[in-house]
């Protein structure tokens, strides 16, 4: 750990320069250490003791050579700065013990949750930082000790060196233009009939994937033309009508700005659902993992349901929720949503 002295921080200018003046009795050496030129050094002691009234050195002998007025201010400010320096270092260690947090988030409930668990963990941690991502990204970065928590949407079950905490469940759902009219439950073919095309999470976002998963289960093709990478993109051309899409509703409590334009419908069963967790390497960070799960399930239960239930109560029936830091499910309805597909 570098020895940083603290105190020149503290002290005003001519203090901090007479303290080195002392300790090098070089104009050169102290000029140096303190990034200042000679003539900047001179003039600085000088103003220093017409300021004080008295004079600090015999400026008529070389190497420079200190009164009784200068030798006593240079005790007393040596054992201030003493005081100061080992009091600061202590705050510092102090703080240096806090653990550093570096937090991956999906980004489909980045914009909602990060706020939330940065301004509860910020007095905890001596610094956090928050990266965004798609599951495979965040794991990457795990991987290379780029990230210490991750918030995504896949429990990587083939890894046995990951912890996992269950955070939430949520159903998929469509979403259409307003101006495209549709059943209350409308089907696959009603859907691939309506005169739009579907637009597509891109196959390398977790969304995508899951898209692809349900639609290879279910033998389904869709006119594809247009494929996005984020949910923001994807509200926004659904709201501007340029065709429907398949998503989760924390995707419209993200960004409820995007959302007066577009319907949400039930999905056809089975519904598609997907999970999100906490992970983080197996034996490294588990109560800072642990405070991290208990700040996003509040905020689930209190920020992100009740949006859901206000915008799709239907969704209520297939969501579950962690009721505590140890990820216990809770469902959020009755758990009795119809044919569920965990993808």
């Amino acid at each position: 750990m570098p020895n940083f002295n603290f105190a020149s921080i503290f002290l005003k200018e001519r203090a901090a320069v007479f303290l080195s003046l002392s300790k090098t009795r070089s104009f050169t050496a102290t000029s140096r250490q303190m990034g200042l030129s000679q003539s900047s050094v001179s003039r600085i002691i000088n103003e220093l003791e017409s300021e004080l009234g008295m004079e600090l050195m015999d400026h008529t002998v070389r190497p420079i050579r200190f009164t009784a007025e200068g030798t006593a201010l240079q005790k007393f400010l040596s054992s201030e700065t003493q005081y100061i320096d080992t009091y600061l270092q202590g705050l510092r260690d102090k703080n240096a013990l806090k653990p550093r947090l570096r937090l991956g988030v999906v980004e489909s409930i980045a914009r909602i949750l990060s706020q939330r668990i940065v301004s509860a963990l910020m007095p905890d941690c001596s610094q956090i930082s928050v990266m965004t991502g798609i599951a495979g990204y965040l794991l990457r970065r795990l991987d290379e000790d780029q990230l210490d928590v991750i918030i995504c949407s896949d429990p990587f079950a083939n890894r046995n060196d990951l912890r996992r905490t269950f955070l939430f469940r949520e159903p998929s759902v469509i979403i259409a233009p307003d101006s495209l009219r549709l059943p209350n439950a409308p089907s696959w073919q009603d859907l691939q009939y309506c005169g739009l095309p579907i637009i597509q999470y891109n196959r390398n976002n977790s969304g995508g994937q899951l898209q692809q998963k349900l639609f290879n289960r279910l033998g389904l093709n869709f006119i594809n033309k247009l494929e996005v990478d984020i949910n923001a993109l994807l509200l926004t051309f659904v709201s501007d009508g340029m065709g429907w899409a398949l998503t989760r509703p924390t995707t419209l409590v993200q960004h409820p700005e995007l959302i007066s334009k577009v319907r949400v419908y039930r999905m056809p069963d089975p519904v598609a659902a997907r999970e999100i967790y906490v992970i983080t390497r197996l034996g490294e960070l588990e109560e800072l993992a642990a405070r991290v799960t208990e700040i996003a399930a509040d905020g689930i239960w209190n920020l992100i349901i009740p949006e859901i239930i206000r915008k799709a109560p239907w969704c209520a029936d297939y969501m579950f929720a962690a009721a505590d830091k140890t990820g216990v499910r809770k469902p959020v309805g009755k758990g009795i949503g119809s044919r569920l597909l965990v993808l």
